[in-house]
């Protein structure tokens, strides 16, 4: 009888769960957040009160557009769930839930770069009272598309990515690209998941673990930049664990499972510098487990345990290909004299060298000399195994997992009154041999439906995958359109006043214009185009 209740109790709750719906573009907030008068936009719906509306079991979509910057709190007996509608990519300058229980955060694009400089974590939760069980997941975080421009001063000021506060416990954080930052995700909450993340090109730590229970598993951590010799004084670490009130206490519990670390992915990334892989050194560390991790990096530090006890390092590869280098990364058991060092077993690990001394009866059994093979043949079975789990593309960012990221529209994409700005991204890539595109946009004009007409244009058009694949072999410029705008850069490269595209030979010079109405159209256009290239 009690499970026939609830199971009643549970259906009903199912069906009186509502959808609220957020569109900047034709939203207002004055209407009811219906399908049909949405909301306009969540700042306006968190700042006026709208949130009083939505109960547990509800959801909060967002449709295309900026969405503004949100702080907000409340604790809620059943999830309650704000998320990108379906093929939208809503974005916000800024996000923190304060305090709050029971929220399910998915598939937002948050980016310090949309709005008024701020200095610290773009996505924040949980650090400004009682909280427990927020979960963070497929959202795209960044400071800007493109940081390949950045001085070693603006790397070390920039934002960081993703902070948990200290408050509660189980919160989760997965399978979220965090690029171009600071320190990448900052775990500070007991009992908390981290897992199926990407970090991607960061100056200081790309996953601090900090507190007791603590998982971290399953995430990506490639391209750290900025070294001592540029100024910056951060040990920078890939995984990187110290006490949360560093100096007292211990640490217990954590589990560092399945991680890829790769220090650099090309010789070409600009401000090249070294870093610790997994590095644990303020303890005492007390019942770890570090297993199966995949580690590229130049750096005594592959796997390292200072003060641990009853710890376990298993089936772990630490290899190095920067082979000039003197630095080969190790399994190190270590410590700072801070408690006795006992009861640890370091299994079937390979790395250059262990250095496991400091425990005089630690249980060290199969580990071997790594090697170029061992490395190539787990870091593909271990990225199988995460892109099973999680994707191999992003769905927010639309990046792989691992590999150089590819934006696209980035130079001149917004003027601001900068007047040589859009001239010169095009002057860069004149005489290149390849084909320049411009992508001329607004968010101001709306379609027949009163959406945003160019939002859908880059879905629908821009986005197609062989679309893609042409504009890979060219240059490609995104140049908002506006009264900022310069008349001088309208009249030479063919811009109108309405969205569209602008194909343009190696010299400048117009090969076409206009809006294609779809994929094929703009395929055929680009096709034609090269092939006059080609025949000089």
């Amino acid at each position: 009888m009690r499970l026939a209740t609830l199971l009643v109790l549970t259906f009903a709750s199912a069906l009186s769960a509502a959808t609220f719906y957020v569109d900047p573009a034709k939203g207002k907030a004055s209407n009811n957040g219906s399908k049909s008068a949405p909301w306009s936009t969540l700042e306006e719906v968190v700042n006026g009160g709208g949130l009083r509306d939505v109960k547990p079991g509800d959801t909060i979509l967002l449709r295309d557009g900026m969405h503004g910057r949100v702080v907000f709190s409340g604790a809620n007996d059943d999830f309650v769930t704000i998320a990108a509608d379906e093929g939208c990519r809503p974005k916000l300058s800024y996000l923190e839930i304060t305090s709050g229980k029971k929220w399910h955060i998915k598939g937002l694009t948050i980016s310090a770069s949309f709005g008024e400089p701020y200095d610290g974590a773009m996505l924040k939760f949980a650090d400004g009272g009682d909280s427990d069980e927020i979960i963070v997941e497929d959202c795209f975080v960044y400071g800007a598309l493109d940081a390949s421009s950045w001085t070693a001063e603006q790397w070390m000021k920039c934002n960081s990515g993703i902070t948990m506060g200290r408050h509660g416990k189980g919160h989760v954080v997965r399978n979220c690209y965090v690029m171009n930052t600071r320190f990448g995700i900052n775990l500070c909450a007991e009992d908390s998941i981290c897992e199926g993340n990407i970090v991607s090109h960061f100056s200081g730590d790309g996953i601090r673990t900090t507190r007791d229970g603590q998982v971290v598993q399953h995430n990506v951590i490639r391209n750290v930049c900025v070294s001592a010799k540029d100024g910056d004084d951060n040990h920078d670490d890939a995984i990187q664990c110290f006490l949360f009130n560093k100096g007292t206490g211990t640490v217990r519990n954590v589990t560092i499972r399945e991680n890829l670390i790769i220090m650099r992915e090309s010789e070409e990334l600009p401000w090249p510098a070294p870093m610790q892989a997994v590095g644990c050194f303020d303890g005492p560390l007390i019942g770890f487990l570090v297993e199966g991790n995949v580690i590229n990096t130049s750096h005594w530090h592959g796997v390292t345990l200072f003060d641990a006890q009853d710890c376990k390092i298993l089936s772990n590869v630490a290899y190095t290909q920067w082979t000039e280098e003197k630095l080969r990364p190790w399994v190190q058991l270590g410590g700072k004299d801070k408690g006795e060092i006992k009861g640890n077993t370091v299994k079937d690990n390979y790395a250059y060298t262990f250095d496991l001394k400091a425990d005089k009866d630690v249980v060290a059994e199969n580990n071997k000399v790594v090697t170029e093979e061992i490395y190539n043949k787990r870091r593909e079975e271990l990225l199988k195994l995460i892109n099973e789990k999680y994707g191999d593309v992003h769905p927010a960012a639309g990046f792989r997992r691992v590999g150089l990221e590819k934006p696209r529209w980035l130079e001149g994409r917004v003027v601001d009154g900068e007047d040589g700005k859009v001239i010169d991204s095009v002057q860069a890539s004149l005489n290149q041999g390849r084909l320049i595109v411009l992508f001329v946009f607004t968010h101001d004009e709306k379609d027949k439906r009163g959406t945003d007409a160019c939002t859908e244009f880059e879905r629908e058009v821009l986005d197609d995958e062989q679309v893609g694949k042409l504009l890979d072999d060219c240059a490609t410029i995104g140049v908002q359109l506006g009264d900022d705008l310069p008349k001088e850069v309208r009249k030479r490269y063919g811009i109108s006043k309405s969205p569209g595209v602008v194909i343009l030979n190696p010299d400048g010079t117009e090969a076409w214009s206009g809006k294609p109405s779809n994929a094929k159209a703009l395929i055929k256009k680009l096709e034609s185009a090269k092939e006059d290239l080609a025949g000089g």
